[in-house]
């Protein structure tokens, strides 16, 4: 049987085509060769290639070429409405109405009138087909023609699904090797910024991107900030780039706790533009211990730019990013904490030098006094001031909450009472004198509770002035007991405040104790406070004992009385004893 010249021409082509093909798995290639290819069997003004490129079911993605290799832009409803051809090799005439027409028009210039579509079919599914327009084959050799171009067409497409197999291979061997070296690098280094940036520079080898952000979540507030990010406005992007949660497809990732990916940003309400370019993207939460600390955040200038294998690496990634940002937040807050025991510390030694470092010899009394804070530093106070031969000033005082705040709060009335007692006003114009200062600095809510009282030893007069304290108790040798109320309102309350003092005399075997509501209110494991009555019970039990041993038996009490599980507050006691 012999073959004429055309026919063997196109057997040539077509083992040259095979040859080719399996020469490369370059997909731009495979493109080039099938063009190439069937423009030699077919006389065509035009023809189109369209591919599906993404491994999805849905067509996310179209690569069409003329025979000049321009590019043909194709909306992906039209494909997503393309059926298969029912009768292949048969040139059809198009329509003046039909979209492809008017998408070759408006996007080459070309006015075509007929169409023969050959196919492309992988494992039983449309993965594409390649339009002829205007063929100007004779109708006897069209379709011999046209079956050479569909036996090549079968060619490109087990030579397209070679190259989908090797790109996915390489991809995902460029997915480990960069999750690898992320993990190295966040393995060598806590300082997490730095390392954030370079695994972004990182992961544009494997997901192209035009725009790269990490967001937290602002722990203890709904607010979601960038903490490092790349193709933004470099002006105020901090500030043009925070969210809240629920905000923008960033906010609404951290919110649901699951990724997303927009192909088209314009055509989705959740999208908050800052990038004018931006036409797609991707966001997957970054979780740690189960809980949304934050969000990683992918940006393209070209519409539907991404895939599922995108979304799932950058979930891969994300979880290695949650790994390092909580590892470097254990170790800043280490260092926080660390910090703040060494500024704790130099404050407790600073309030211990507010507090007498000995009990003062007072010829016939006693005095003892003693101090334990529920925290490092506390808010209360008590002293024993030097004023002239025979007189001691006995200051106790309880500032309104617990900590460094209660204790600021003690060293700044600490500060006013020594002032106004060098100025040798009367009892109650200090404390109205040290009332006015602290209203004028304090904030509302914040107060100081005090007693404050002259000893004159020499007399046994003790004069006092009680500003909304607990009452200290004037236990009798014979055991009968008073409360100290006289004095007035807490100070830093109302401005304005006036004071009352009152004088009592001390006779021998007397005692007066002053404590904190540390001690009275203090709560064992049944609820119940350890109350005024069983302090006063203790001192006058006691009162015949050293000033000393009353205190460490009061203090001794009240531990034991606590509940472990409880939350103790400062505890502060003073016994003054007349020998």
């Amino acid at each position: 049987m012999a073959f004429d010249n055309s026919v063997i021409e196109s057997l040539r082509l077509f083992a040259q085509t095979a040859r080719i093909m399996n020469s490369t798995l370059n997909k731009g290639e495979l493109i080039d060769i099938m063009l190439d290819e069937a423009g030699k069997l077919l006389d065509s003004s035009l023809i189109a290639l369209v591919v599906r490129t993404d491994e999805s079911d849905s067509c996310d993605a179209y690569l069409a070429l003329d025979k000049k290799r321009r590019h043909l832009f194709v909306p992906d409803s039209m494909v997503l409405s393309e059926t298969r051809s029912s009768d292949q090799f048969v040139v059809r005439e198009i329509a003046p109405d039909d979209p492809w027409r008017e998408i070759l028009s408006d996007q080459l210039g070309a006015d075509v009138t007929s169409r023969l579509r050959v196919d492309l079919v992988n494992r039983g599914s449309l993965m594409g087909f390649l339009d002829m327009y205007d063929c100007g084959r004779a109708a006897n050799d069209l379709e011999y023609s046209a079956e050479m171009v569909s036996a090549m067409a079968d060619l490109f497409v087990i030579a397209w699904d070679n190259a989908e197999m090797y790109d996915a291979m390489r991809r995902k061997s460029l997915q480990n090797d960069l999750l690898l070296e992320s993990s190295r690098l966040l393995s060598t280094s806590l300082e997490l910024d730095e390392v954030l940036g370079d695994m972004m520079i990182a992961l544009k080898n494997v997901i192209d991107y035009d725009a790269v952000g990490i967001y937290l979540v602002r722990r203890g507030t709904s607010l979601v900030t960038p903490r490092v990010w790349q193709g933004y406005p470099e002006e105020d992007s901090r500030t043009r780039l925070g969210l809240k949660v629920g905000e923008g497809l960033v906010g609404w990732v951290i919110e649901k706790g699951e990724g997303v990916y927009v192909p088209d940003t314009d055509a989705d309400e959740r999208y908050v533009e800052v990038r004018p370019e931006t036409r797609s993207e991707l966001v997957v939460p970054i979780m740690a211990d189960d809980m949304i600390i934050g969000a990683f955040n992918v940006e393209s200038d070209a519409v539907d730019a991404y895939s599922r294998n995108d979304v799932e690496f950058l979930t891969v990634f994300a979880s290695q990013a949650a790994a390092s940002i909580e590892r470097a937040r254990l170790y800043r807050e280490t260092l926080v904490s660390r910090r703040l025991e060494e500024q704790l510390s130099i404050a407790r030694m600073i309030q211990r030098s507010f507090l007498p470092d000995m009990n003062p010899p007072l010829k016939g009394f006693e005095i003892a006094g003693m101090n334990i804070p529920s925290q490092e530093v506390g808010g209360d106070y008590y002293d024993f001031i030097d004023i002239v031969k025979n007189q001691t000033g006995i200051a106790i005082a309880d500032v309104s909450g617990k900590g460094m705040p209660a204790s600021l709060i003690m060293a700044a009335y600490r500060a006013s009472l020594i002032a106004e007692i060098r100025n040798n006003y009367a009892i109650r114009t200090i404390l109205q004198k040290v009332n006015r200062l602290l209203c004028e600095s304090l904030d509302n809510g914040r107060f100081v509770t005090a007693v404050y009282g002259v000893l004159d030893s020499k007399n046994r007069i003790f004069t006092f002035s009680n500003a909304g304290h607990n009452p200290p108790l004037h236990v009798r040798a014979d055991g009968s007991y008073e409360e100290l109320v006289e004095g007035g309102l807490a100070l830093g309350i109302i401005d304005g405040s006036v004071y009352e003092e009152r004088p009592i005399y001390v006779a021998k075997g007397d005692l007066i104790a002053f404590y904190t509501d540390g001690v009275n209110e203090a709560v064992d494991s049944a609820g119940e406070q350890f109350g005024e009555q069983r302090i006063l019970d203790l001192l006058t039990e006691n009162r015949h004992r050293p000033a000393g041993e009353i205190v460490q038996l009061l203090v001794d009490s009240v531990m034991a009385f606590a509940a472990d599980d409880s939350d103790p507050d400062d505890i502060t006691v003073i016994v003054v004893r007349a020998l």
